[in-house]
């Protein structure tokens, strides 16, 4: 019969012999390139993953990448004045993921899915309303000015409120409205644009704008 110091140091081994955890590291402010070079030291240091920032393209090429600008250009696209990101070029990345895996190394980016940068399409009449590829102002949370012209919103001031998060900016950044239809801020919102539909967690009613049965549960 083994004594439960001996019973607990057997339990210890098979949990450690079973485990699934990664050991993984946060490589922010590098390029790609200089990453790959890497993979052989961070495999032999015991790294099984890589956490890095968002792959895509920010406002310039000299963005970190959390003001992001087009999420399908990751740095083969000449927009911004730039075609690489911070980080290199799309072959650059590609070439990094290849390496990653090839030594075993999982990749996780950092994914920007509630904004875009800084800059409003419609600002004035100089602006396009094709800012960002793909997307109008309706796409976004804007406020109409008497001149047809469209303004952000103000910034998240209270952390604590729902709404507030869902709503309003962060950081100055402009804010995507995820919601659908959107009229959260009034009849001025323009909300006769087609929204994108998104998938939503119908057990977690609260954290989206529609419950199980297709009412309003959040947003308004």
């Amino acid at each position: 019969m083994p004594t439960p110091l001996r019973r607990l140091a057997l339990i210890f081994g098979l949990l450690v012999q079973f485990s699934r955890g990664e050991a993984l590291l946060q490589y922010f402010n590098t390029n790609w390139s200089e990453i790959a070079e890497k993979m052989p030291e961070l495999a032999e240091a015991g790294y099984t993953a890589l956490w890095l920032p968002p792959p895509t393209k920010g406002s310039g090429g000299l963005s970190v990448g959390y003001d992001l600008w087009d999420p399908f250009d990751l740095g083969s696209k000449d927009q911004r004045n730039s075609v690489r990101t911070r980080y290199g070029t799309e072959a650059d990345l590609l070439n990094l993921m290849e390496v990653a895996h090839r030594f075993g190394i999982r990749i996780y980016f950092d994914n920007i899915m509630n904004h875009r940068a800084f800059d409003v399409p419609g600002y004035n009449e100089d602006t396009s309303i094709e800012v960002y590829p793909g997307m109008v102002p309706e796409d976004f949370h804007l406020r109409r000015t008497e001149d047809g012209f469209y303004r952000k919103w103000d910034n998240t001031r209270d952390w604590n409120s729902s709404w507030e998060v869902q709503n309003l900016g962060l950081a100055d950044l402009i804010d995507i409205a995820h919601e659908t239809p959107n009229t959260n801020h009034g009849a001025n919102m323009n909300d006769d644009h087609p929204k994108y539909s998104f998938i939503r967690d119908l057990e977690r009613p609260a954290q989206y704008d529609k419950d199980k049965d297709g009412n309003v549960a959040y947003f308004g």
